[in-house]
C-alpha cells in the first residue's frame, strides 16, 4: 500500500512539473511572439494598410491577453491546487478568459467573410473594403463579447459552505448539473460549433467560386500581374485557413471534455478507475487550448511575410 501511495504521489509530483514547465514555456514564447506582431503593426501602421493586417492585429491582442490573464492562473493552480484569490477574482477570470475565446472565434469568422466578399463578390465589396470599416467590425466583436458575456454569471453557483477563502481549485466554481450542461452547451456552440461553421461555409463558397470561374475578377485588374495578384491571394489563403485548422485542432480536446464533463457521460466509477489517465488528457487539453495563442504569430511570420517586410 505504501509503495503504492508513494508511486502515486511520485506520478502527481512529476505530471505537476512537467505540466508547469510546459504552460511557462508556451506563455513566454506567446507573449514573446504576439510582442513583437503587436510592435510590427503599431511601428509600421500595417492595421491601416488592408484589412487582414487589422484582423491580424485584433487576433494578437486576444492572444496577448489570453496567455497574459489565462495561463498564469492556471499555471498556479496547476502547481499549488489551492485556489487562494476568492470568488470575485474567480468569476473575473472565467468571464475574461470566455470574452477572449469569444473575440478570438469570431475574429476568424470575421477574416473568413471578409476573404469570402473580396474573392465573390469583389466588385460590389471593394467599396467597403477599407481599414477603417475593419477596425469597426472588430470593435464591435469586443463590444459583443464583453455585454454577451454579462449573463454567463447566472450559470454559476457558488457554494459557500465549499468555497472558504483558501479552498480547492476544482472548487474554485460549484454548479449544479442543469447550469453546468445549459453553460457548457453554450460555451461549445458559441465559441466553437458556430465560427467554424461560418469560416466552413465561407471557404467552401470561395472554393466552388474559384473552380467556376478560374479567378476571372483578376481580369477586370488592369495594370497588376495577374500571376503576382494570384499569388498573393494564395498566401492569404493559406494562412487564414492554418490559422482556423489551428484553432479548431488545438480547442477540440478541451470543448470534448467539457462537454462529456457536462453530459455526464462518464461515471463517477470510470473517473476513479482512470484519474490519472484523465488528469493527464486534461493538462495536454488545457496546453494545446493556450499553444493556439502561441501558435499563431509563428504562422503569421511564415504565411504572411508581407506584414513584416512590407
Amino acid at each position: 500500500m505504501s509503495s503504492s501511495s508513494g508511486y502515486n504521489f511520485n506520478y502527481a509530483q512529476i505530471m505537476t512539473f512537467v505540466y508547469t514547465s510546459v504552460l511557462i514555456i508556451i506563455c513566454i514564447c506567446g507573449v514573446f511572439g504576439n510582442a513583437i506582431v503587436l510592435g510590427v503593426g503599431v511601428l509600421k501602421q500595417n492595421y491601416k494598410k488592408n484589412v487582414t493586417n487589422c484582423y491580424i492585429m485584433n487576433l494578437a491582442i486576444t492572444d496577448l491577453f489570453f496567455l497574459l490573464i489565462s495561463v498564469p492562473f492556471t499555471t498556479y493552480l496547476g502547481a499549488i491546487q489551492v485556489w487562494s484569490f476568492g470568488q470575485f477574482v474567480c468569476k473575473m477570470h472565467i468571464y475574461i478568459a470566455h470574452v477572449l475565446l469569444q473575440a478570438t472565434c469570431y475574429t476568424l469568422a470575421a477574416m473568413s467573410i471578409d476573404r469570402y466578399l473580396n474573392i465573390v463578390h469583389e466588385m460590389w465589396y471593394r467599396k467597403y473594403r477599407k481599414s477603417k470599416y475593419a477596425q469597426i467590425i472588430c470593435l464591435f466583436i469586443w463590444i459583443v463579447s464583453l455585454v454577451f458575456m454579462f449573463p454567463y454569471e447566472y450559470f454559476l453557483h457558488v457554494n459557500n459552505e465549499k468555497n472558504n477563502q483558501s479552498s480547492h481549485a476544482s472548487n474554485c466554481i460549484v454548479q449544479d448539473g442543469d447550469s453546468l450542461f445549459s453553460s457548457c452547451i453554450f460555451t461549445l456552440g458559441f465559441y466553437y460549433v458556430l465560427p467554424l461553421l461560418i469560416i466552413g461555409i465561407c471557404y467552401l463558397r470561395v472554393l466552388m467560386y474559384v473552380r467556376r470561374s478560374g479567378y476571372r475578377m483578376v481580369k477586370r485588374l488592369s495594370g497588376v500581374p495577374r500571376q503576382s495578384i494570384e499569388l498573393k491571394s494564395r498566401r492569404v489563403q493559406r494562412m487564414l485557413l492554418a490559422l482556423t485548422l489551428a484553432f479548431a485542432l488545438c480547442w477540440l480536446p478541451i470543448h470534448v471534455l467539457e462537454f462529456l464533463s457536462c453530459s455526464q457521460l462518464l461515471s463517477p466509477l470510470f473517473h476513479l478507475q482512470h484519474y490519472y489517465t484523465l488528469e493527464m488528457i486534461r493538462a495536454v487539453a488545457h496546453a494545446l487550448s493556450y499553444f493556439n495563442s502561441c501558435l499563431n504569430p509563428f504562422l503569421y511570420a511564415s504565411l504572411n511575410k508581407s506584414f513584416f517586410y512590407s
